[in-house]
């Protein structure tokens, strides 16, 4: 009776237990679930095999496709490659020799492969079979590189044969160095012993005793149940078919399933008898001869861990494949993790999971490295813009020179000079890129192409695509140059600005990975100074030609805005405000030529920030979304800001053209101001309260931006502080290298940032500045075409005639006062005065008859003929009052005049006070009468038909007015000259053929001079 419920109570005991480890396991297997989906799209892994073992049966779990393309999900029974995890596989069977004593651990490599020697420091070098299975021979890890691909038999001696001669890194037996070369020399020394195929073997001797029927070594033994393989690339796994390397099958080409993978666990734990497991036993025992690699030694295919879990560990990676295997004998815990994917987090995976198995924490840690595939992925994309920039540049080219825009002009061996000067300049960079592979890794082109991430061999692609288009872009502006600066030399600034930006980027890219590298770094300084020297170069050709396209649209700008005056009449010219002509001219001008080297400046910020932005996205999606969010709330003040602002410039921009008004009226009416103290002090507080608005509206519209720049600068700051404080707590899964990584790129950043975000008040000047050019270009008529050939006019005007010409003003400038309509007729040697009162119409006329004016209705005939308005200047000399003087003579040949200029500066009496050379007058600084009687000077010189003078002897002394008047114009008479002259000096009427008054805008004939004055 007591027996019974004894065992009742055990059996109770068992359920219990049973139904716990149930539902933990349930507990774990969900977290287990959660962590792989979770890592394995992190880790851009198509397909899992798991395979765990908690102390109970081994649990195998499938996750994701064997073939993504194919939608075929994984099984248990889906082949993987193991990678490294082989040489578990090649250690035992080589225990099996030396059990056998077929093979002595100590003896040496030269005694089974007599020609598979090695030096060091150039003295012969001897290495054991223990060296090799503990990697302590020396032999360098990049040998790997030297790996030939091939299926053949003999791969495996031309695989060892690559290593014979080897210059070992330091003394066989003193330093651990990985080379997965080590396993295929024991392979092949297996190979001459037992005088089989190392495949060949390791299934019979090994898989097929651990009844591992689905595994092989190389070939699949169903090639429809092998996983497919894929390579990382472009932040996603692509299908990759990695060569054949049946020379290194020993070392990394056991191929096996989830099923086999338990078996091979369980025996290496011991929980699976097997005559073999003491042999496995010893591969699991570290190598004691040399120091700890980390918190690891290396025992025979296994890693041992000294971190005080007593796990026995190895990954594996292959081009394609990647695997992981860690089991804690003293616990029964163990894990197998199987990928169709060369992804860095395989093995991170698998240590999660052990983690999880052990009910340890799952702390956080440095997740390893992609191995460059964000980096190189970025660069590849900043290239392909750059391309695309000089693919559009190359169209245009064509473009412009099928339209005969574009010609091949000069002669062509200084150009191809300038071109060799260019190749001769990408030399080192060619260089660069044919050492890249050694400086990544010590390998050639070959293998770093096989084992890099596809983005790699993209951006090496479009390394060379954008120096071979650069090359012909830049040979294509040399022979066919582009005659308009702005098209030649705006696309190069873009393009340059782009590549010194992407320069800027791997820059900031190298300094981040300095970080991590321990060895050395001299490959690191190389590329660093490269690309250092190209971001330097670029910026000073963008700096130096930008001063050079600038200051050439400012002058471009300004010419086109003389043009368009020029090509205007007088008419409308003297509507126009001076002070919005000088502003026009010179202060949005200026702006707008500044701002052009802003905009270029903005361009080579953002694609700074840009490839910064992308970059921090590679390192965390998360926080670099919050830093861009951070950014746009920044770019959204700055907006805001700027449309409340844009007034406050548009308002003192208003009150520039205002003050210039005042500067021009204090230039031109100094002398009026200056008589009166209260008028000059009313002045002065016209023209301070305008320059006080000027300043009140522009400190406005610029603390505005002030603030704002602090707000974004302290909102940097404070991004700055989330990153180094707040992201480790918020994303706890970013490791500390990123988040340094961050704060070094942020700091960079800021530069860049606070450059895109200043720039904002200057494009609100700038758009202010070209929407008043653009208007003062529309409200200046510019009808005439000053470059149209002038025709000849006739040397001899025999008459002048207004037929009903009549002239009215608009309303609003002086009323509606209309002068004519005029019938007037001059003929050759006759002096006609025009007299009146102030107003009475005298300077309209005169501007009519000389062109400066175009009649509303009539027209002026010159012998006989209708002239046009804006010809009738070409048969005038001019004095007008006040006299202008140009400091040179324009439009007149001096050369061989010199004895006519000085009789007429003897005849004017200016010969002590001025002189002539070539075409220039030695001073102006005369006095008013002086000035007119040089302006005289210049009538004669020109030598025109009409000469017309407005009150020209009102500035002149008794005696030289007596001169003009009797001497003077009767010469011009006897020349034949019409002359023209508004005067009030009636006392010299009688000189006159001719005396017309101008009352209320009419034309009054008055009796002759001669009949008035008959005794003169």
């Amino acid at each position: 009776m007591l027996f019974f419920p004894k065992h009742l109570l055990h059996f109770a005991g068992l359920f219990l237990m049973l139904y716990t480890s149930v539902a933990f396991s349930q507990d774990k297997q969900q977290l287990v679930d959660r962590e792989v989906k979770s890592l394995m799209k992190e880790g851009n892994i198509p397909g899992i095999s798991l395979v765990m073992v908690n102390g109970g049966q081994p649990v195998v779990r499938s996750y994701g496709y064997a073939d993504a393309e194919k939608k075929m999900p994984v099984t248990p029974n889906t082949l993987f490659q193991l990678g490294s995890c082989s040489k578990a596989f090649t250690a035992l069977a080589i225990q099996q020799l030396i059990a056998a004593g077929k093979i002595h651990p100590d003896s040496l490599v030269t005694t089974y492969l007599p020609w598979c020697s090695s030096t060091y420091k150039n003295v012969p070098a001897a290495i054991t079979i223990a060296q090799l299975l503990h990697h302590t021979s020396g032999i360098p890890w990049q040998t790997i590189a030297d790996i030939p691909a091939g299926n053949a038999d003999t791969m495996l001696e031309a695989t060892v044969r690559k290593v014979a001669g080897v210059k070992l890194h330091h003394k066989p037996g003193t330093e651990y160095e990985y080379a997965t070369i080590n396993y295929d020399i024991l392979a092949l020394i297996l190979q001459k012993v037992t005088g089989q195929l190392f495949e060949t073997y390791v299934a019979e001797k090994l898989l097929a005793p651990l009844e591992m029927h689905s595994s092989s070594v190389g070939i699949p033994v169903d090639s429809n149940r092998m996983a497919a393989g894929y390579k990382v690339g472009f932040f996603r796994a692509r299908a990759c078919d990695a060569p054949v390397f049946r020379g290194n099958n020993a070392a990394g080409y056991v191929i096996a399933d989830a099923n086999d993978m338990a078996k091979w666990l369980l025996f290496q734990m011991g929980r699976r008898p097997n005559a073999l497991y003491p042999l496995a036993l010893q591969t699991q025992q570290r190598d004691e001869t040399v120091a700890l690699h980390g918190m690891a030694a290396y025992g025979m295919g296994w890693e041992v861990s000294f971190h005080g879990d007593g796990a026995i560990f190895h990954a594996g990676l292959n081009p394609n494949f990647s695997a992981y295997i860690v089991f804690r004998p003293q616990t029964n815990k163990g894990v197998v993790l199987l990928a169709n994917s060369n992804s860095y987090l395989t093995g991170f995976i698998a240590e999660r999971v052990m983690k999880i198995l052990a009910a340890e924490k799952l702390e956080d840690k440095y997740k390893p490295t992609d191995r460059g595939d964000k980096s190189f992925s970025l660069i590849a994309l900043l290239l392909a813009l750059y391309i695309l920039g000089n693919i559009v540049l190359l169209v245009l080219v064509i473009v412009r020179a099928s339209q005969g825009k574009r010609k091949l002009t000069g002669p062509v061996l200084p150009k191809l000079w300038k071109f060799l000067q260019l190749l001769l300049l990408l030399v080192p960079f060619m260089l660069g890129i044919y050492l890249l592979p050694r400086a990544i890794a010590g390998f050639n082109w070959t293998s770093i192409l096989v084992w890099m991430p596809e983005s790699f061999a993209a951006m090496i692609v479009m390394v060379l695509i954008a120096t071979g288009i650069t090359c012909i872009s830049y040979l294509a502006g040399l022979l066919l140059p582009e005659p308009d600066q702005l098209l030649r030399m705006l696309p190069r600034i873009v393009l340059v600005s782009m590549l010194s930006g992407i320069a800027n980027m791997v820059v900031i890219i190298l300094v981040t990975s300095a970080l991590n590298v321990e060895d050395d770094i001299s490959y690191l300084l190389f590329y660093y100074a490269l690309t250092m020297a190209v971001y330097l170069a670029g910026r000073w050709f963008v700096q130096v030609r930008l001063v050079k396209l600038t200051r050439g649209m400012v002058y471009d700008l300004r010419i086109k805005l003389i043009e368009k005056i020029f090509a205007t009449s007088y008419q409308f010219f003297e509507r126009i405000e001076r002070g919005r002509i000088y502003t026009a001219l010179q202060d949005d001008v200026d702006v707008i030529g500044n701002a052009t080297s802003m905009l270029i400046m903005l361009l080579t910020n953002a694609i700074t920030a840009f490839g910064a932005f992308l970059y921090l996205a590679a390192l965390s999606l998360p926080a670099a979304a919050l830093t861009f969010s951070l950014i746009i709330i920044v770019a959204g003040i700055y907006y805001v800001v700027g449309k409340r602002t844009d007034i406050y410039y548009s308002r003192a921009r208003d009150t520039v053209t205002v003050f210039m008004g005042h500067l021009n009226g204090l230039i031109d009416g100094f002398k009026e101001l200056s008589m009166h103290n209260n008028k000059r002090l009313s002045f002065k507080r016209d023209i301070t309260g305008t320059a006080a608005a000027y300043r009140d509206h522009i400190v406005i519209a610029d603390t505005r931006f002030v603030n704002a720049f602090l707000i974004g600068e302290s909102m940097l700051i404070l991004l700055l502080g989330i990153t180094a404080f707040g992201i480790p707590r918020m994303f706890p899964d970013v490791a500390g290298a990123v988040v340094t990584g961050f704060v070094i790129v942020l700091l960079y950043l800021i530069g860049p940032i606070n450059g895109i975000l200043s720039a904002a008040p200057g494009i609100l000047q700038l758009r202010v500045a070209w929407k008043r050019v653009k208007q003062f270009m529309q409200d200046v008529p510019g009808e005439m075409d000053i470059y149209k050939q002038t025709l000849p006019v006739d040397p001899v005007v025999q008459s002048i005639r207004a037929a009903g010409v009549s002239f009215h003003y608009q309303q609003g400038e002086d009323g509606s006062f209309a002068v004519g309509p005029i019938d007037l007729e001059i003929s050759s040697g006759e002096v006609v005065f025009i007299i009146g009162g102030n107003g009475s119409g005298k300077t309209t006329l005169s501007r009519l008859l000389t062109g400066l004016y175009k009649p509303h209705q009539g027209h002026i005939l010159i012998n006989g003929k209708k002239v046009d308005s804006s010809r009738l200047g070409e048969y005038f000399s001019t004095v007008f009052s006040p006299a202008h003087l140009f400091e040179k003579i324009y439009d007149t040949d001096l050369e061989h005049r010199a004895a006519e200029i000085s009789d007429y500066l003897q005849l004017l009496n200016l010969y002590d006070k001025v002189s002539i050379s070539n075409n220039q007058y030695s001073t102006i600084a005369l006095s008013g009468g002086q000035r007119k009687r040089l302006a005289l000077l210049q009538c004669y010189l020109e030598d025109h038909p009409v000469y017309l003078f407005d009150e020209w002897a009102a500035d002149q002394d008794p005696s030289y007015r007596e001169f003009f008047y009797l001497h003077l114009l009767p010469k011009m008479k006897d020349a034949g000259k019409i002359v023209i002259a508004i005067t009030h000096d009636d006392q010299y009427f009688h000189v006159a053929d001719k005396v017309y008054k101008m009352n209320q805008g009419k034309l009054e004939t008055m009796e002759t001079a001669r009949q008035i004055y008959p005794d003169k």
